[in-house]
């Protein structure tokens, strides 16, 4: 099941229109039509305000999905978003919903990077870089880190991060409080 499909059956099953589902999750009405029709796949974080809207956490919301976003159990704590073949995301906790930070472990191929986030004001990242060498814009600011470097900056102001090295790069992100 596609992931358009499944929310208007989770919409359809509970009762609610796309405008009161878009009130509660604060998701954009045009947004959710676009991912209900299927012409866009929405964000990690639009998809973590969709799954809290209908009381499910991010395995169950995904639980029933082919494509496009893989979630599959690693250890017994951990749950991985994979949003194309070149990035991952492992979330190291579980119940990201009633925690105040939240571990993520990011894998970057050579050459690939992740989606530039902007979230609430207030929310502020911390990253450890595990391996490689990767470049952490935010805004205009280019930081570039190798194995063991470290930079905490405040995630309200548009970032993403860039594996510029030649092997697979990774860190370990975490971000207080929450963006739900």
């Amino acid at each position: 099941m596609n992931l358009g499909k499944h929310i208007r059956e989770l919409r359809k099953k509970r009762g609610m229109t796309l405008a009161e589902v878009s009130k509660k999750s604060g998701v954009a009405l045009a947004t959710l039509s676009r991912i209900e029709t299927g012409n866009m796949t929405g964000t990690f974080k639009s998809h973590m305000q969709i799954a809290r809207t209908f009381g499910m956490t991010l395995p169950e919301f995904y639980s029933e999905m082919d494509n496009p976003v893989t979630m599959q159990e690693r250890a017994d704590y951990a749950d991985v978003f994979v949003p194309d073949k070149k990035t991952s995301s492992v979330i190291l906790t579980k119940d990201v919903f009633n925690k105040k930070m939240l571990p993520t472990l990011i894998q970057l191929k050579p050459g690939s990077r992740t989606r530039t986030e902007q979230l609430k004001q207030g929310v502020e990242k911390f990253i450890y870089v595990l391996q490689g060498k990767l470049e952490i814009t935010i805004g205009d600011t280019h930081n570039t880190l190798e194995e063991g470097a470290t930079l905490y900056f405040d995630a309200s102001r548009k970032h993403h991060i860039h594996n510029v090295g030649n092997a697979q790069a990774g860190c370990l992100c975490v971000m207080t409080p929450t963006m739900l």
